[in-house]
C-alpha cells in the first residue's frame, strides 16, 4: 500500500498534465477567432472538463486498463515507469509548445514498461493494435469532418453579410461547450483506466471496476489542470496553423465534438489535441491549401509519430533503473 501511493501522485500529475494539454484543445478557436476573452474561455472549458467525465461513462477507461496489457505479473513498479515515462514527455511536450498527445504518452509508456517487464507475451496485441487504429482514424477523420463541415459553412453563407460572422461566434459558444464535455470526459477516463488497474495490481480491489471516486477524482485533476496552464499552447493551436476566423472555428469544433463524443462512448481511445489539431487544419483547408502553415503541421505530425516509440523506450529505461536499484538496496 505504501508503493501504491507515489504512484496515485505520478496520476494525478498526468492527470493535471493532460489537462493543461486539453484546455488549448477547446478553447484556442474560440479565442483565435475572437469569440470570447481568454480568461472567460478557460473558465467555461473548465467546469465542462469537471462535468463531462460524469457524463458519458467509463469504455475508454476500460480499455486502457483491460485491453492494451495482461494484468496477471504487472507490478506497481512497471506502472510507476510507465508514468514517469508519460509525465515526462508530456512536460517536454509542453516546454517545446507542440501539442502532443498525453494518450499516445501512456499508451507507449505503459507498453515499454510491460515488455521489459514480462516481455512480449504480456502485451494483448488485439488491444495495442485497435487502440493505435482509434488513435490514428479519429484524428485522420478530424481532417475529412472539420473541411466538409466548413465547405457546408461556406455554402450556407456565401452571399451572407459580415454579420455571419456574430452568428458562428454565437454557435462557438456552444459548441465549445459540449466540445469540453467531450473532451474532459474521454481525456480523464485515461486516468480513470491507470488508477483502476493500479488499485487492482495492488489488490485494493479484486476485479477491474472503476470506483466512483476514481472518476471525481480524476475529473477534478484534469479541470485544475485545465485551470492552471495551456497559455503556452492556446498560442499553437490558435494562430500556428493558420489565422483561425469564426467560421473556421465553429467548424473545428463541431468536427471535434462529434468525433470526440462517439470515440468516449464506443470505448474507442484518442487524442483530444490530434483530433482537435486535425480538425483546425481541415477547416482551414476548406478556404485554401495555402491557408495552412505545413511547417509546423509537419512538426505536429512528426511529434505525433515519435511519441509511442519514444515513451516505450524511456519507460523500459526506467523500469531498468529502478529494478537495479532496488537488487542493489536488497
Amino acid at each position: 500500500m505504501e508503493a501504491l501511493l507515489p504512484l496515485l501522485l505520478l496520476i494525478a500529475a498526468q492527470d493535471i498534465l493532460t489537462g493543461v494539454f486539453g484546455a488549448p484543445s477547446i478553447v484556442a478557436t474560440i479565442i483565435a477567432s475572437q469569440a470570447m476573452e481568454p480568461r472567460r474561455a478557460i473558465l467555461l472549458s473548465t467546469i465542462a472538463q469537471l462535468i463531462g467525465p460524469l457524463l458519458f461513462g467509463v469504455a475508454v477507461a476500460a480499455a486502457v486498463g483491460k485491453e492494451v496489457v495482461d494484468s496477471n505479473g504487472l507490478t506497481i513498479n512497471m506502472l510507476s515507469a510507465a508514468l514517469v515515462s508519460t509525465v515526462f514527455w508530456m512536460l517536454f511536450a509542453w516546454y517545446t509548445r507542440i501539442p502532443s498527445s498525453s494518450t499516445h504518452a501512456l499508451i507507449g509508456g505503459l507498453v515499454g514498461a510491460v515488455l521489459a517487464g514480462l516481455g512480449p507475451s504480456a502485451i494483448h496485441s488485439g488491444g495495442l493494435l485497435k487502440m493505435i487504429l482509434s488513435l490514428t482514424l479519429t484524428a485522420t477523420l478530424g481532417i475529412v469532418c472539420g473541411y466538409a463541415i466548413a465547405r457546408l459553412c461556406y455554402l450556407f453563407t456565401q452571399a451572407a453579410s459580415h454579420r455571419a460572422n456574430n452568428l458562428f461566434n454565437k454557435g462557438q459558444l456552444i459548441t465549445a461547450i459540449f466540445l469540453g464535455f467531450a473532451v474532459g470526459s474521454s481525456n480523464a477516463q485515461n486516468a480513470m483506466g491507470i488508477t483502476t488497474l493500479s488499485l487492482l495490481v495492488a489488490g485494493v480491489i479484486t476485479k477491474f471496476e472503476v470506483p466512483p471516486w476514481v472518476i471525481i477524482g480524476s475529473a477534478v485533476c484534469l479541470a485544475l489542470g485545465n485551470l492552471i496552464g495551456g497559455t503556452r499552447l492556446i498560442k499553437t493551436m490558435g494562430r500556428d496553423f493558420f489565422q483561425v476566423r469564426p467560421l473556421h472555428g465553429f467548424s473545428a469544433e463541431v468536427s471535434s465534438t462529434f468525433i470526440i463524443l462517439c470515440s468516449s462512448v464506443l470505448g474507442g481511445d484518442v487524442s483530444t489535441t490530434h483530433v482537435t489539431s486535425m480538425s483546425i487544419i481541415g477547416a482551414g483547408s476548406a478556404e485554401g491549401v495555402s491557408m495552412v502553415r505545413w511547417s509546423f503541421v509537419q512538426r505536429v505530425l512528426l511529434t505525433w509519430l515519435l511519441t509511442i516509440p519514444a515513451t516505450a523506450v524511456f519507460a523500459a529505461t526506467v523500469y531498468f533503473v529502478m529494478r537495479h536499484i532496488l537488487l542493489m538496496a536488497a
